[in-house]
Protein backbone atom coordinates (compact mmCIF):
# COMPACT_ATOMS: atom_id res chain seq x y z
CA UNK A 1 0.00 0.00 0.00
CA UNK A 2 2.90 2.32 0.84
CA UNK A 3 4.50 1.85 -2.59
CA UNK A 4 1.23 2.41 -4.43
CA UNK A 5 0.39 5.58 -2.53
CA UNK A 6 3.92 6.85 -3.02
CA UNK A 7 3.70 6.32 -6.80
CA UNK A 8 0.37 8.13 -6.91
CA UNK A 9 1.77 10.99 -4.80
CA UNK A 10 4.84 11.36 -7.01
CA UNK A 11 2.75 11.59 -10.18
CA UNK A 12 0.40 14.08 -8.53
CA UNK A 13 3.30 16.25 -7.35
CA UNK A 14 4.98 16.18 -10.78
CA UNK A 15 1.78 17.38 -12.44
CA UNK A 16 1.17 20.02 -9.76
CA UNK A 17 4.73 21.31 -10.05
CA UNK A 18 4.35 22.11 -13.75
CA UNK A 19 1.00 23.82 -13.54
CA UNK A 20 2.07 25.85 -10.50
CA UNK A 21 5.31 27.00 -12.12
CA UNK A 22 3.24 28.75 -14.78
CA UNK A 23 0.39 29.88 -12.54
CA UNK A 24 2.84 31.74 -10.33
CA UNK A 25 5.16 33.00 -13.05
CA UNK A 26 5.90 36.71 -12.57
CA UNK A 27 5.74 38.63 -15.85
CA UNK A 28 6.55 41.84 -13.93
CA UNK A 29 10.12 40.82 -13.16
CA UNK A 30 12.96 42.64 -14.88
CA UNK A 31 14.19 39.46 -16.59
CA UNK A 32 10.74 37.95 -17.23
CA UNK A 33 11.46 37.34 -20.93
CA UNK A 34 14.56 35.25 -20.23
CA UNK A 35 12.96 33.42 -17.31
CA UNK A 36 9.80 32.68 -19.31
CA UNK A 37 11.74 31.27 -22.26
CA UNK A 38 13.91 29.20 -19.92
CA UNK A 39 10.77 27.82 -18.28
CA UNK A 40 9.24 27.20 -21.70
CA UNK A 41 12.39 25.35 -22.78
CA UNK A 42 12.24 23.19 -19.64
CA UNK A 43 8.55 22.49 -20.25
CA UNK A 44 9.10 21.52 -23.89
CA UNK A 45 12.01 19.28 -22.88
CA UNK A 46 9.78 17.63 -20.27
CA UNK A 47 7.08 16.99 -22.86
CA UNK A 48 9.49 15.24 -25.22
CA UNK A 49 11.34 13.21 -22.60
CA UNK A 50 10.72 10.62 -19.91
CA UNK A 51 9.44 13.24 -17.46
CA UNK A 52 6.22 13.41 -19.47
CA UNK A 53 5.30 9.85 -18.47
CA UNK A 54 5.93 10.78 -14.84
CA UNK A 55 2.93 13.12 -14.87
CA UNK A 56 0.68 10.13 -14.26
CA UNK A 57 1.07 6.93 -12.34
CA UNK A 58 1.69 3.66 -14.11
CA UNK A 59 -1.20 1.26 -13.70
CA UNK A 60 1.14 -1.58 -14.69
CA UNK A 61 3.40 -0.71 -11.74
CA UNK A 62 0.44 -0.62 -9.40
CA UNK A 63 -0.91 -3.89 -10.81
CA UNK A 64 2.49 -5.55 -10.20
CA UNK A 65 2.71 -4.25 -6.62
CA UNK A 66 -0.87 -5.31 -5.94
CA UNK A 67 -0.51 -8.86 -7.26
CA UNK A 68 2.98 -9.41 -5.77
CA UNK A 69 2.41 -7.90 -2.33
CA UNK A 70 -1.24 -7.33 -1.53
CA UNK A 71 -3.79 -9.57 -3.24
CA UNK A 72 -2.87 -12.74 -1.35
CA UNK A 73 -3.05 -10.92 2.01
CA UNK A 74 -6.39 -9.12 1.66
CA UNK A 75 -8.29 -12.13 2.96
CA UNK A 76 -6.32 -11.92 6.21
CA UNK A 77 -6.90 -8.17 6.55
CA UNK A 78 -10.65 -8.20 5.92
CA UNK A 79 -12.79 -10.89 7.47
CA UNK A 80 -15.99 -9.24 6.25
CA UNK A 81 -16.52 -10.61 2.71
CA UNK A 82 -18.34 -7.48 1.56
CA UNK A 83 -15.42 -5.24 2.67
CA UNK A 84 -12.88 -7.63 1.15
CA UNK A 85 -14.73 -7.61 -2.19
CA UNK A 86 -15.00 -3.82 -2.03
CA UNK A 87 -11.24 -3.41 -1.46
CA UNK A 88 -10.43 -5.88 -4.22
CA UNK A 89 -12.75 -3.94 -6.54
CA UNK A 90 -11.02 -0.68 -5.70
CA UNK A 91 -7.63 -2.18 -6.51
CA UNK A 92 -8.95 -3.69 -9.72
CA UNK A 93 -10.26 -0.27 -10.79
CA UNK A 94 -6.98 1.37 -9.84
CA UNK A 95 -4.93 -1.10 -11.87
CA UNK A 96 -7.08 -0.24 -14.90
CA UNK A 97 -7.33 3.53 -14.42
CA UNK A 98 -4.84 4.54 -17.14
CA UNK A 99 -7.56 5.88 -19.42
CA UNK A 100 -9.07 8.14 -16.78
CA UNK A 101 -5.70 9.33 -15.58
CA UNK A 102 -4.51 10.10 -19.12
CA UNK A 103 -7.71 12.01 -19.82
CA UNK A 104 -7.34 14.12 -16.69
CA UNK A 105 -3.60 14.69 -17.03
CA UNK A 106 -3.37 15.44 -20.72
CA UNK A 107 -6.83 16.68 -21.67
CA UNK A 108 -7.62 18.69 -18.55
CA UNK A 109 -4.22 19.93 -17.42
CA UNK A 110 -1.71 19.80 -20.29
CA UNK A 111 -4.12 21.04 -22.96
CA UNK A 112 -5.08 24.06 -20.83
CA UNK A 113 -1.45 24.69 -19.95
CA UNK A 114 -0.40 24.47 -23.60
CA UNK A 115 -3.07 27.00 -24.58
CA UNK A 116 -1.91 29.44 -21.92
CA UNK A 117 1.74 28.96 -22.90
CA UNK A 118 1.08 29.48 -26.62
CA UNK A 119 -0.74 32.76 -26.00
CA UNK A 120 1.81 33.95 -23.45
CA UNK A 121 4.71 33.15 -25.77
CA UNK A 122 3.17 35.35 -28.46
CA UNK A 123 2.70 38.15 -25.95
CA UNK A 124 6.24 37.90 -24.59
CA UNK A 125 7.66 37.89 -28.14
CA UNK A 126 5.71 41.09 -28.81
CA UNK A 127 6.79 42.64 -25.47
CA UNK A 128 3.14 42.67 -24.32
CA UNK A 129 3.87 41.63 -20.75
CA UNK A 130 0.64 43.20 -19.50
CA UNK A 131 -1.34 40.93 -21.83
CA UNK A 132 0.72 37.93 -20.73
CA UNK A 133 0.03 38.80 -17.10
CA UNK A 134 -3.70 39.17 -17.77
CA UNK A 135 -3.70 35.75 -19.47
CA UNK A 136 -1.81 34.27 -16.51
CA UNK A 137 -4.49 35.54 -14.15
CA UNK A 138 -7.23 34.11 -16.38
CA UNK A 139 -5.36 30.80 -16.51
CA UNK A 140 -4.96 30.82 -12.73
CA UNK A 141 -8.68 31.48 -12.24
CA UNK A 142 -9.73 28.82 -14.76
CA UNK A 143 -7.34 26.29 -13.18
CA UNK A 144 -8.65 26.77 -9.65
CA UNK A 145 -10.68 23.56 -9.65
CA UNK A 146 -7.81 21.52 -11.07
CA UNK A 147 -5.28 22.88 -8.59
CA UNK A 148 -7.72 22.31 -5.72
CA UNK A 149 -8.15 18.68 -6.78
CA UNK A 150 -4.39 18.19 -7.11
CA UNK A 151 -3.73 19.77 -3.70
CA UNK A 152 -6.49 17.72 -2.04
CA UNK A 153 -5.07 14.51 -3.52
CA UNK A 154 -1.57 15.56 -2.47
CA UNK A 155 -2.58 16.05 1.15
CA UNK A 156 -4.54 12.82 1.33
CA UNK A 157 -1.86 10.80 -0.44
CA UNK A 158 0.83 12.27 1.83
CA UNK A 159 -1.15 11.12 4.86
CA UNK A 160 -1.50 7.65 3.36
CA UNK A 161 2.20 7.39 2.50
CA UNK A 162 3.12 8.25 6.09
CA UNK A 163 0.47 5.98 7.58
CA UNK A 164 1.36 2.95 5.42
CA UNK A 165 5.10 3.49 5.98
CA UNK A 166 4.46 3.41 9.73
CA UNK A 167 2.29 0.31 9.46
CA UNK A 168 4.92 -1.44 7.33
CA UNK A 169 7.63 -0.17 9.68
CA UNK A 170 9.66 1.22 6.80
CA UNK A 171 11.13 4.68 6.42
CA UNK A 172 9.62 7.09 3.93
CA UNK A 173 12.10 7.13 1.07
CA UNK A 174 12.41 8.74 -2.34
Amino acid sequence: MYKICQKLLTANENLSRWILRFIYFDFRRQNARTEFFNLLQDYNSMKTGPEYRQLKFSCADIRNIYYQNISSKIGNWFTNKKKKDEVEGIFEELTNADGSMVTFTYDEVITKLDGFIAFSELQVNANNFDNAEEERLKFKASSKEITNVLEKFSGELSDLVIMFAQIARVPVTL
